[in-house]
């Protein structure tokens, strides 16, 4: 009997239902970068609504890390899919533009409950030897939600309340059937008083918070790379367009699901390094050829390919290192380390938008973008080997942590 059947749960299943809620929280991630250009010509005042989707997953993240190692994962699960089903609806029936607000806020909490809580599932029910590889498959899945819903938005293009509708849907159904599989139990009891301002506290664990930075500057990457360089090929001169600059995003999701169903073969070649610096270094090359390349829209593809399929491995990675120090509190740690990577995202998308308001297009400021894409890329490589050394010292063993 394997330790999982000892616990009262099946792990394939469980592991299973992580997936499929980690493809769910792709609808999120990449809701208004598919909706805010077909939206936005219908509905005033959209424009400035993704930022409240950040705004959501922070949220959701925060209430998931203060719940889910004392009350499990079942309930957070179910209520985190139907939440983001509840915010799709929001866009099926309302026009109003409050009423969308709080939509846009509820399918980000959505988000962020699913995100975290499949992170730490994953973490949790697999140990050391295994727990990378799912983490990748992990990651796979929500690659996997990003492209069916891409792909679905652009082949429904005319019609967006028709996506919506069955996406809300399908998530909704499916997780009701989540109710029915056993899950395993909370690893906090009553007496383990855990609150909200003890996981704030687990960042003077110092592997913690250099993790902390490293996805602060990791959130930046991702939620650049995704917003704004189809604003960068569709502004720069004789540039491809928007119609194949939005379509570019669909490459950016096939090379982060190629990414990471090819990091578990990395990690068994050469390990954590090798694969971290690997994927980097290929994410370093889509970012250079936004700059040798800017014009080309095979070089967009082909850029948005790389840059999909390098940055794609950090999240897996780091999360395989904290999950070997933090086991009682893997959901605090977890979500914690989201929330930073959410600000950066925030902060990313505020500062490098300036690049694209009209005055910085006109004057060229915006083609300094890919270069801060590199910066990025060169601060998470120059982190990462200090939370591995953390990671593999033996210090915190001892701390039940």
């Amino acid at each position: 009997m394997t330790k999982a059947k000892e616990k009262g749960y099946s792990r394939p299943l469980v592991a299973a239902a992580a997936c499929l809620g980690c493809a769910f929280f792709g609808v999120t991630m990449f809701f208004w970068a598919d909706m805010l250009p077909i939206l936005g010509k219908n509905i005033e005042g959209v424009q400035n609504l993704p930022w409240i989707l950040t705004l959501g997953i922070i949220a959701g993240t925060i209430i998931c890390g203060a719940v889910m190692d004392r009350y499990g994962y079942k309930f957070l699960l179910v209520s985190g899919s139907l939440t983001l089903a509840l915010g799709l609806c929001g866009f099926i029936f309302f026009t109003d533009l409050w009423l969308l607000i709080v939509s846009t806020f509820l399918i980000g909490a959505g988000g962020g409950i699913l995100n975290s809580e499949t992170i730490a599932i994953i973490s949790d029910i697999y140990g050391d030897d295994l727990r990378g590889t799912m983490l990748s498959i992990l990651g796979a899945s929500y690659c996997i939600g990003c492209l069916l819903w891409t792909t679905m938005c652009r082949l429904f293009a005319y019609s967006p309340g028709v996506v919506i509708k069955w996406t809300a849907v399908i998530i909704a159904v499916l997780s009701l059937l989540f109710i029915l599989i056993p899950f395993p139990k909370a690893k906090l009891t009553k007496e383990d008083k855990f609150s909200l301002w003890d996981s704030i506290k687990l960042f003077k664990y110092h592997i913690l918070a250099i993790a902390g930075v490293l996805f602060f500057f990791q959130g930046i990457l991702e939620a650049i790379s995704a917003t704004y360089s189809t604003s960068f090929y569709a502004n720069i001169e004789k540039g491809i367009g928007d119609q194949l600059a939005l379509t570019s995003l669909i490459f950016m999701t096939v090379g982060m699901g190629a990414g990471r169903f090819t990091l578990p073969l990395c990690l068994k070649t050469g390990g954590k390094s090798f694969a971290m610096y690997l994927f980097m270094a290929i994410a370093l090359a889509g970012s250079l050829l936004q700059i040798f390349l800017p014009a080309s829209f095979y070089g967009a593809f082909v850029s948005m390919t790389l840059l999909g399929f390098g940055i794609g491995v950090t999240a897996p990675v780091v999360f395989d290192c904290l999950g070997r120090i933090f086991k009682r509190h893997s959901g605090a740690a977890i979500s914690i380390s989201i929330v930073v990577a959410q600000v950066g995202m925030t902060i990313g998308n505020l500062l490098v938008g300036r690049l694209f308001i009209p005055s910085s297009v006109e004057s060229g400021l915006f083609r300094i973008f890919p270069w801060i894409m590199c910066a990025m890329i060169i601060a998470v490589s120059l982190l990462f080997p200090f939370v591995l050394r953390s990671s593999n010292s033996g210090k915190y063993k001892e701390m039940n942590l």
